[in-house]
């Protein structure tokens, strides 16, 4: 392609392998331009160039005046991968391919990975990248081809190769002829079909083998049931009885399989001991019983089924109700329903009982059915494994109500059946023999269906049938049997004893085995039930063994050996084999020995007079005192018990032994007779014995209780052994007057002390009915703890009170010193002055007790010289008074003066106070100061000391030449004077600290100074008030005694 390049300098050429090709709009579509855009070289070719019409002139010197100029050349291309990549990458010689996507591979991209090829390979195009696909080979395969047959009928070209797991197709999606896929899973396994027994060596999908007729088996290789022998031509019907086999036979040689109790190659008799081959029976044959005599029995002739039933049409015949604790109750009837209920109050259940028609000997349902028809009120059952209750001959068998296949119980009516069989597939529990299982139906004594499941629940009951037989025409019952008895037994069960024979354990019945009758010669017959023979010869005894009571011999012998006993009536005797000496047996009660001649032990007589007139024996009475398992307990001839018990004595043990007292007839042991334990230090002579009745000890001198064991109140010292002594307690001073048992200590009242509480504590006084108080005398006041009788304490000088906890007239109490102290010289006067007042009201009082009571005669006129002069000693008094308040009030001025003083001094002692405060809050911050100034200088002094360092360290040239000072010579000088300024500026921070801190020093002395002097002043102001307050009331009470 070629095209013009404008402009001449600086222009770019651009040029497009597409523009104005006529596919470019479908490229992805046009193989031919996409083989044009492939490129392995590109060539340029410049050959016109404009010379602007120079060239007609052909000026060879203006025409190389023109020339080509390439500054850049740049081709956009890029690899050829078929659109499956977006880079080209080295491989491993170095060549570029391509790095492929979309599942491609080639150095162009240009073929689909292996195992890729579920559709042919495509170009990526703008609409679709066109990946390869994987092949669908189901797990089973790795490799696979592109095969454009199928890809043209299915849409999808892998083709798998070398498919696993025995699995054949495109897709590897079928089993192998003669293969079938696993259930459940996704291999194929063999079909492995018999080739003897199949159709065909191909099985279905399930593995299942075409089988021939009679075989079966997924594989085809057994015979079916009831076939055997299996051949070419498949398996052979087995020839198997109906009844006696379960219609299975060998698959070998054919043989059948029989019921448990039916035998022959076919299943067609029964077992020795069996009867009865019944098609209904599980077991084929029914065991004979014959009482468990014989093993040989048939089918009794004449027999036919029977019945016994109740439908509850009429009433209830006789059908009732039992309780968990077995008693009865009454069964509802229905005449509607035409049924029977039992309702329950609580959980415990509730049965139905049957009623005689159903009970006794029912040997003949033995095998056959029990139903009933039974259902519940409310569908919440809870069923247990005592449904059904069977008893009989001692022994009980039940059975669930859901057990032999019968349904749960609902509010429908329901039929349920129960075998009366033995086999485990009928799970009577517990588990009992068959001969034990027509034993208890032999003697049914009860059946019991439970009727209730739960609380307040109903259960109704209907056609209730136990099937039997009978003798009458009819329906054969062919379970019934005949027996072929052994020698000795007979009738059709062989539950007799033929004549000559007889039950050899008669408690067991019919069971009991037949023995031939042995009577030893004394009787020719035997009851046959009892096996009793009538014997003579006065012989005894089930075989005439022995000599019947009151005759001794030997009866076996068969001849008539049996002679009386020598021995008192009644009573029986025996030979002894050694020495064949004749000895009573049996002798009458009371007696013993060979003849019977003693009395017994426990007894007391001479039966035989061997010691005088004859005495039966009698037994001893000794009130129920001896051991009746003891020997010897009294003595057999005259009766005294020997050997009492219960502390008892007495010929009749009817009294208590020395030492014990009570009632030896009490009827308990606990009742009789006890020990007096008299108490050794309490009685007379420490004697042991007490009154038997009563069982007081003899006591000492004031000691009580029944043994002697405790002093009577008010008396201690038991232990002295000669009696107890009195308590002797002060009547005032103790409680109750009486005193600890040991010691004789008095229970004294308060504050009172002594053995016998006669005097008070120390430090108490009063001593009275209440107890003492304590004198609490003033531990200051008072010379001593301890106060007089009425209480007052002995005072100490200036002290008064009965506490002594006042000071007296004339005294003051201060705190500086201990004790009252003595009041200044001029208090002296005020109270002579106020003793002197005291004397004349005294005089006065005696003179008006004088006027008022005198015996004397007085005259008028001495009565009035008498009143004149009481008149004049009162106007005395009163003018004394009148001078003595006007003193006392000049005095009282003169002390309010001094106290406005001393207020004053108050005041001004607060101000120094609040100076003093002040003072030492400045003291304070100036020592706050001195160590920041300390502070100061000691970090001044640490960087003096760095810069002395500093400058120690450099090294200082000596200038050259003119030898003027250089640089850091000046530095240094300079360093050293303002090192120098600062440590005269530190030493004096540090003086003037210091003296700050001495004055400060100084004037916290002074105020500590200032503030104890003020304190002494305060206690002197105090001391000065409570004597101002004193004085003022004893000089204001003094005019009011005038007044």
């Amino acid at each position: 392609c070629s095209f013009d390049i404008s402009p001449l300098t600086g222009g770019n050429v651009a040029f497009s392998t597409l523009e104005g090709r006529p596919s470019a709009y479908n490229f992805d579509n046009s193989p031919v331009l996409q083989d044009w855009v492939t490129a392995t070289d590109i060539r340029v070719t410049l050959n016109r160039l404009n010379t602007f019409g120079d060239e007609v002139f052909n000026d060879p010197k203006v025409l190389k005046s023109y020339y080509y100029a390439i500054s850049d050349f740049a081709v956009g291309g890029r690899c050829k991968c078929n659109g499956h990549a977006s880079e080209c990458v080295k491989n491993s010689r170095g060549r570029l391919v391509c790095n492929c996507k979309h599942n491609t591979d080639g150095d162009d991209c240009n073929v689909c990975k292996p195992f890729y090829n579920d559709r042919p390979w495509r170009r990526s195009s703008a609409d679709s990248s066109n990946d390869c696909l994987p092949c669908d080979c189901n797990g089973k395969s790795s490799e696979c081809f592109f095969d454009a047959e199928l890809y043209r009928a299915s849409g999808h070209g892998g083709h798998c190769t070398n498919c696993a797991d025995s699995t054949d197709g495109p897709n590897c999606e079928r089993c192998l002829d003669h293969y079938h896929r696993e259930a459940g899973g996704s291999r194929c396994l063999p079909c492995s079909c018999n080739t003897v027994g199949s159709e065909s060596p191909q099985c279905d999908n399930r593995g299942v083998c075409a089988c021939k007729p009679g075989v079966t088996g997924e594989k085809c290789d057994r015979c079916q049931s009831g076939f055997h022998s299996l051949t070419e031509a498949g398996c052979r019907p087995c020839s198997c009885s109906p009844s006696g086999s379960t219609q299975e036979c060998d698959v070998n040689t054919g043989q059948c399989r029989c019921k448990d109790n039916v035998e022959g190659f076919s299943c067609d008799r029964c077992k020795l001991g069996f009867f009865n081959l019944d098609p209904s029976n599980p077991q084929g044959c029914t065991a004979c019983f014959c009482f468990q005599h014989s093993s040989v029995c048939d089918s009794a002739e004449g027999f036919s089924v029977h019945a016994v039933r109740s439908s509850f049409s009429r009433d209830d015949e006789q059908w009732t109700g039992q309780q968990r604790d077995g008693s009865s109750v009454s069964v509802q009837w229905s005449p509607s329903g035409q049924e029977v209920s039992l309702i329950s109050d609580d959980y415990f259940p509730m049965y139905f009982v049957a009623p005689e028609k159903f009970l006794g000997n029912q040997m003949l349902s033995y095998g056959q059915n029990l139903s009933l028809s039974f259902r519940v009120a409310r569908r919440d059952t809870r069923l247990s494994a005592e449904d059904l209750v069977l008893e009989g001959a001692g022994l009980r068998v039940a059975v669930p109500l859901i057990a032999q296949g019968n349904a749960y119980p609902n509010e429908n009516m329901q039929t349920y059946v129960f075998r009366l069989h033995d086999s485990t597939d009928y799970p009577w529990r517990p588990t009992i023999s068959h001969p034990d299982f027509q034993k208890l139906l032999h003697n049914l004594t009860a059946i019991k269906i439970r009727g209730t499941y739960s609380e307040k629940s109903a259960g109704y009951l209907d056609d209730v049938s136990l099937v039997t037989a009978r003798r009458a025409p009819g329906v054969p019952a062919h379970w019934v049997e005949r027996c072929t008895c052994p020698q000795g037994y007979q009738g059709q069960h062989c539950e007799q004893c033929t004549l000559g024979y007889r039950r050899a354990r008669p408690e067991l019945g019919a069971f009991s085995p037949c023995e031939p009758c042995n009577c030893n010669g004394h009787s020719e017959a035997c009851n046959p039930a009892t096996g009793a023979c009538d014997c003579r010869d006065n012989t005894a005894g089930l075989s005439c063994e022995r000599c019947k009571d009151g005759f001794y011999g030997d009866a076996t012998r068969g001849s008539s050996d049996c002679e009386p006993c020598p021995c008192p009536a009644g009573a029986t005797c025996a030979v002894v084999p050694s020495t064949r000496e004749v000895v009573c047996t049996n002798c009458p009660t009371g007696t013993t020995g060979k003849r019977c001649e003693l009395c017994d032990d426990g007894f007391f007589g001479d039966p035989l007079g061997q010691s005088g007139p004859v005495r039966s024996c009698r037994a001893c009475k000794c009130s129920d005192n001896i051991d009746p398992n003891a020997v010897g307990n009294c003595d057999r001839e005259t009766g005294e018990c020997l050997k009492c018990i219960y502390n008892t004595d007495g010929f009749f043990c009817d009294r208590c032994k020395d030492g014990f007292y009570g009632n030896a007839m009490a009827g308990s042991a606990a009742d009789k007779c006890n020990a007096c334990s008299c108490s050794a230090f309490g009685t007379v002579g420490r004697q042991t014995g007490c009154s038997q009745v009563t069982g007081q000890c003899e006591c000492l001198p004031n000691v009580a209780e029944r043994d002697c064991g405790a002093c009577q109140p008010g008396f201690f010292n038991l232990q002295s052994a000669s009696g107890c002594e009195r308590c002797n307690c002060n009547p005032i001073g103790s409680t109750n007057g009486q005193c600890d048992i040991t010691s004789g200590q008095c229970e004294c009242q308060p504050g009172v002390t002594g053995t016998h509480c006669e005097r008070c504590e120390v430090n108490f006084f009063g001593f009275s009915s209440s107890g003492c108080k304590p004198c609490d005398c003033d531990l200051e006041g008072s010379r001593a703890a301890q106060c007089e009788d009425d209480g007052r304490c002995a005072c100490a000088r200036g002290f008064v009170g009965a506490r002594c906890d006042t000071c007296e007239e004339n005294f003051f109490y201060n705190r500086s010193a201990p004790g009252c102290q003595l009041c200044p010289s001029c208090y002296s006067l005020v109270r002579d002055k106020v003793n002197q007042q005291r004397q004349k009201l005294q005089d006065l009082q005696t003179l008006i007790d004088q006027l008022g009571s005198g015996h004397d005669t007085v005259s008028d006129q001495a009565f009035e010289d008498r009143l004149k002069e009481a008149e004049k000693a009162i106007m005395e008094l009163l003018e004394e008074a009148r001078a003595s308040k006007d003193v006392d009030r000049g005095l009282l001025d003169r002390l309010s003066g001094i106290n406005n003083t001393l207020t004053t001094q108050w005041n001004r002692l607060q101000g120094i106070r609040n100076t003093v405060d002040a003072t030492g809050t400045q003291a304070d911050r100036a020592r706050h100061r001195v160590r920041d100034a300390e502070d100061l200088m000691d970090r001044a002094r640490q960087e003096l000391d760095k810069a002395k360092d500093a400058v120690g360290k450099v090294d200082i040239k000596p200038p050259s030449g003119t030898g003027d000072p250089n640089n850091m010579t000046l530095l240094a000088e300079e360093a050293r004077t303002l090192a120098d300024k600062h440590k005269m500026d530190a030493d004096q921070i540090e003086k003037i600290a210091k003296d700050a801190n001495d004055t400060s020093t100084k004037a916290h002395n002074l105020l500590l100074k200032t503030l104890e002097g003020e304190s002494k002043t305060s206690q002197e102001i105090d001391e000065l008030n409570k004597k101002y307050v004193l004085r003022d009331l004893v000089y204001v009470n003094i005019p009011d005694m005038y007044m």
